[in-house]
């Protein structure tokens, strides 16, 4: 067998796994991806700040931005019933585990405007990153979305990365994968 046919096997048992193992039910009861999944029928319901994760699945090539199944789950993680979503005075996104609560990651939020074909949308995000770098002209780990003067990480060259990587999706700029 040749290694592309070795790589199409692997990749149709991945997504097997996937559709088999790797769905559950928001509180709507509606069908979305799972975060995580212990093979004994439990499931997480969230998201992580980093990339690869759920909300990056079409950046990733997984699906469309336009996929049902994706629309359901990104609206699930973009609310409250994701434990690491934070709302605030200033910022609304997905923060981590690794940052105190209320701190949102400028990753995230250049990858929930990756993910959008709405314009207004991503620059609603970028008009947000600028406004909330404490003066410092560069995007943080994660800032507090009640005080962006707090935050962690004075630069972080992965989100510095994120940031112009949306700049040149709003402006349609982008590498074909």
């Amino acid at each position: 067998a040749t290694i592309v046919a070795i790589a199409k096997k692997l990749q149709e048992e991945i997504e097997e796994g996937i559709q088999t193992f790797g769905r559950t039910k928001n509180q709507n009861n509606e069908t979305i991806y799972a975060y995580e999944v212990d093979g004994l029928g439990n499931a997480s319901v969230m998201d992580d700040s980093n990339v690869p994760n759920l909300v990056a699945a079409p950046y990733l090539g997984y699906c469309s931005t336009e996929d049902e199944q994706y629309l359901t789950t990104r609206q699930t993680l973009l609310s409250k019933e994701n434990p690491y979503f934070y709302e605030g005075k200033f910022a609304k996104g997905i923060g981590s585990s690794h940052t105190p609560e209320n701190y949102v990651w400028p990753i995230a939020l250049a990858m929930e405007g990756m993910t959008t074909k709405d314009k207004a949308e991503k620059e609603r995000i970028l008009d947000l990153l600028v406004a909330t770098d404490a003066g410092t002209h560069l995007m943080h780990e994660g800032f507090d979305v009640d005080n962006p003067e707090n935050y962690t990480r004075e630069w972080f060259s992965w989100a510095n990365m994120m940031f112009c990587e949306l700049v040149m999706d709003y402006f349609d700029i982008r590498v074909e994968k």
